[in-house]
């Protein structure tokens, strides 16, 4: 038999709340719950074997930040190392949580700046 558990949101969880179901296309608000719950609870070890060659890169590119000539920083650099950051960390999360991600950022976009450097 399921269990069934009471959780009161206030006003402001409650908005958030109802613009991530919106944004994740699932049916039911409860299923919503469930799925970002459940899918922050599983372990993604496969996609985090995946990154590893991407930490190696990001490594490298905070080595020459950390090198920079005259102390002054390498803003292609940085702004490189934070989008692959956004990638490896949307490429760790469940579903739900990547399509309220995608709401707001187009990670197409972002890739496609990575991959033109």
């Amino acid at each position: 038999m399921p269990s069934i558990v009471s959780i009161k949101f206030n006003d402001e969880e409650a908005e958030l709340l109802q613009r991530a179901h919106a944004a994740s296309g699932v049916a039911g608000l409860s299923s919503h719950i469930k799925q970002v719950y459940f899918d922050a609870l599983k372990l993604n070890v496969g996609v985090l074997q995946e990154i590893r060659g991407d930490l190696d890169r990001i490594g490298a590119g905070v080595e020459r930040l950390r090198d920079s000539d005259a102390g002054k920083p390498d803003t292609d650099m940085l702004l490189a190392i934070v989008c692959g950051l956004y990638v490896m960390v949307r490429k760790s999360v469940g579903e739900g949580i990547r399509a309220q991600a995608d709401q707001v950022l187009d990670v197409s976009a972002i890739e496609g700046y990575l991959k033109g450097r």
